[in-house]
This record gives structure tokens, C-alpha cells and sequence, in this order.
């Protein structure tokens, strides 16, 4: 075992009790019995009894990395507990997103579904539409977790998710295309700012991203936002307890607005899917792309023609930013939860342990993602090699800040996400763009 890669991984797990979470008010939708797992997930309250469990996610697609780990971990729970069949139904990102919220809102959440912590699911914890789940937790369960684990799934108190993964934004470099066309990987804001002239001058998309798809454009203004105000005013401004007029939220749009304007992005992307835009970055024909640490285990799949290529960079600081290369975008979100209305609440809780668990082990395994839960025992030198420069470039993290459109609520999120689409797409400038950010506060 590479000792060495391990101790990097266990600082990064570390690093994870510096997790950026809110905690939002919310009313609990009711409590079961206190219930543990094992490794095979056959132990539990109503055991032997036939139970059939709906859960909803967004892990179909056949170049979606983690849906093989998600078919592994549900076939091997129904194989070791014969008396549960588990329907699955999945969605892609986008569409996914706006069919829980519709399913939430016509009490019709299906058994158990995969969401995001923060903002995204405060509604659905404010309708009582989620099951909090303290009581089936153990010290057990706690003691295989990373600290800060249940950071953006607390609402008002309680525990209402199970997170399986720990993401952090990165930009992801082609270093073969950089030592081609004679340029250099940047190290600050004004040598990404060349590099990207330099690509464009050469016929050349520097950048990938999605317009269709708003939050990938989310992700790049969320770490220079990040980089422009730092962690504490991100937090606090996003939580209304500040302003957007703050000139850091400026000049961050500015920045990114400049960017826009030297080229970074192709003139299509406003009509091509996350999907889409990604497909160029792994045929080795864009140079960089900012995205979080799951699209790494892409990059060294069979047949990968980036494999080997793919260096992973923290983005710059931006000129007059409060914020350093060391703060993250990220942290614990993603999650599973319980209806409250399941019919088969333990059975549903017992799975849902289960899933977090082995979803967390098996994408970790497959370099699709870092778990939140602790990856001991795990030989990292057996890892892809992109997956490992995350952990690397993060073991000295000194936070990570959750995505806006996931700290946002409801209606928040779209006025956001729409903002800044138009500031992507020039119909809206700077200016405009924070004055949307602003009516958030409704003044």
C-alpha cells in the first residue's frame, strides 16, 4: 500500500471538517427507531418482510461515471436482502432537479431520492416532506464519517440526509495542449487571462463549458466569487445577511465578464448540454475546464484519450480578491433522503444507509468521486492518477464553500442562475447582473 497517498487522503478527510454549512430552520417531519447496518445491509427492523421501495436519482446515463457504481450498490443490497425490490427511476441533472421539486410539491417524493443539502432541499424539510433521521443514526455510523459530514444536511437541529460524496471544484488543465502551443499552466489570474488569449489566437476553445446547462457556468463565477469576496462574505451575503453591492460581487462579475470577452468559451455553448461541452475536453481539443472533483475519473477511463495528460490546478486569485487558491468550492451535499410518507420507513432508512455507504466506496474506487465517509483501508496508489491530484491539490484546504445554486432556496436559485446565464450571454453587463443578485433580497 502507498502509505504516503493514503496520509494525503486522510488530510484531505480532515480537511473536510472545514466544510462550509448552513444550518436552516425547517420543521421535522417525524422520527423512526435507532437501526444498524452492516457491511451487507442485512440487518434491521422488518427484515424477511416483502418490501418494494421507489428511489429516484440522476445516475442513468450510459458516460455518466457514476452510473455503474449506483447499479452495483443496488443490485448487491437486493441480492443480500431477498425480500426488498428496489424501482428505480432516473433523470438526467437538470431535468431531475425540476421533477422532485414538482413531486415534492404534489406530495408524491418517491420512497427514497437523491438531492442536494443547503438550500435545495430547505423546502422540502420546511413542507415536512422529509423524514429526519437522528435516531436511526449510530456513534457507529457517525465514527465512518469525515467531520462536518452532516454540515449541509441539518436543518433547525436535525439530520435529514445521508451524504455519500465530497466534492471540490478544480481546474482541470491538458498539459500536453499547453506544452504544444507554447503556453504556460497559470499560476495567477493574469496568466490564465494570457493563456486564454493565447488558445483563441491559435483557433483554439481555451475553455469548456455549458450554457444550456447554467449551473456548469455557475461553476465557474461561484470560485471567482469565491476568489473575489472569500468564504464568510459568500456565506453570509447568500444566507441575506449582507448585500450584493458589495464591490467584491462586482468585481467578480467583471473578471468573469472579462474572460467572456477574450474568448474563453465557444460561441456555441449556449446551445450544447453539460454532456456535450465535455466531450471536446476529453477528445483532448479544449485545454481546460472547471468542474468538481467527479469529472476526474473520466479523464483515466479505458480507451481515455487524455489519459496521462490531465493536470488539476486550484483556480487563481483574482486581482484585489479577499479570497486565495486555497479556499474551495464544495464540501459534503450530495445526499439521499427518506419521504416522510414512506410506507416502509425502516426498510427505506436501512437502504438508504446502505446506499450512502457503498455509493461512497464504490465511486471513490472507480475514481468517480471522494467519499465523505472515511476511506480507510483503501489503496490509493490503485486509484486513477487524476482522481489523486484532487486529494493532493486539496490536502491543504483551508475550506469549502457549497455551490450558490445549491446554498440558494427555491425561487433564489433560478433568479441566479437566469442572471447569470445573461451575463454569459452579454444581455445583461456587470452592473445588471449584481442588481439581479440584489432583488434577491427583494429591494
Amino acid at each position: 500500500m502507498n502509505k504516503m497517498l493514503v496520509k494525503r487522503g486522510m488530510a484531505f478527510i480532515l480537511a473536510g471538517a472545514l466544510t462550509v454549512g448552513i444550518t436552516a430552520c425547517g420543521k421535522p417531519a417525524g422520527e423512526g427507531t435507532a437501526t444498524n447496518t452492516n457491511a451487507a445491509g442485512t440487518t434491521g427492523a422488518g427484515a424477511g418482510q416483502q418490501v418494494e421501495l421507489k428511489f429516484s436519482h440522476i445516475w442513468g446515463g450510459a458516460t455518466d461515471p457514476f452510473t455503474p457504481a449506483a447499479k452495483k450498490v443496488v443490485d448487491d443490497y437486493q441480492n443480500a436482502n431477498k425480500n426488498v425490490k428496489i424501482t428505480v427511476d432516473t433523470n438526467e441533472n437538470e431535468a431531475y432537479k425540476t421533477k422532485i421539486k414538482a413531486m415534492a410539491a404534489a406530495n408524491e417524493l418517491p420512497d427514497l431520492f437523491s438531492t442536494w443539502g443547503g438550500g435545495f432541499s430547505k423546502p422540502f424539510i420546511d413542507s415536512n416532506s422529509v423524514l429526519a433521521i437522528d435516531n436511526y443514526i449510530t456513534d457507529e455510523t457517525k465514527g465512518k464519517l469525515v467531520n462536518g459530514a452532516f454540515n449541509n444536511l441539518t436543518y433547525n437541529g436535525k439530520i435529514y440526509g445521508m451524504p455519500f460524496f465530497l466534492a471540490a471544484g478544480a481546474l482541470f488543465v491538458n498539459n500536453e495542449l499547453f506544452e504544444k502551443n507554447g503556453v504556460k499552466v497559470p499560476t495567477t489570474y493574469d496568466e490564465l487571462l494570457t493563456a486564454v488569449k493565447a488558445f483563441k489566437a491559435k483557433g483554439i476553445t481555451p475553455m469548456a463549458v455549458s450554457g444550456k446547462d447554467k449551473w456548469t457556468i455557475a461553476m465557474y463565477f461561484d470560485v471567482m466569487a469565491l476568489r473575489a469576496a472569500g468564504p464568510e462574505k459568500i456565506v453570509k451575503t447568500l444566507s441575506k445577511e449582507g448585500s450584493f453591492k458589495d464591490p467584491e460581487f462586482l468585481n467578480a462579475a467583471n473578471r468573469f465578464k472579462e474572460l467572456i470577452d477574450a474568448g474563453a468559451f465557444s460561441k456555441g455553448a449556449a446551445g450544447i448540454s453539460n454532456d456535450e461541452a465535455e466531450v471536446p475536453f476529453y477528445d483532448g481539443k479544449i485545454p481546460m475546464m472547471f468542474k468538481g472533483s467527479w469529472a476526474a475519473g473520466r479523464a483515466d477511463v479505458k480507451d481515455s484519450k487524455v489519459a496521462g495528460k490531465i493536470g488539476v490546478i486550484s483556480f487563481p486569485a483574482i486581482p484585489d480578491g479577499k479570497g486565495n487558491a486555497k479556499q474551495f468550492t464544495g464540501g459534503a451535499v450530495d445526499a439521499v433522503m427518506v419521504s416522510a410518507n414512506t410506507k416502509n420507513k425502516d426498510e427505506a432508512v436501512k437502504f438508504q444507509m446502505y446506499f450512502a455507504e457503498n455509493m461512497a466506496k464504490e465511486s471513490y474506487l472507480s475514481g468517480a468521486a471522494m467519499p465523505a465517509w472515511k476511506a480507510e483501508g483503501v489503496d490509493q496508489s490503485k486509484l486513477p492518477a487524476t482522481l489523486v491530484k484532487v486529494v493532493d491539490l486539496t490536502k491543504d484546504a483551508e475550506g469549502f464553500t457549497i455551490w450558490w445554486d445549491t446554498l440558494l432556496a427555491g425561487k433564489d436559485t433560478e433568479t441566479y442562475l437566469n442572471a447569470l446565464q445573461e451575463l454569459f450571454m452579454g444581455a445583461k453587463t456587470p452592473e445588471q447582473f449584481v442588481d439581479s443578485l440584489q432583488s434577491i433580497y427583494g429591494k
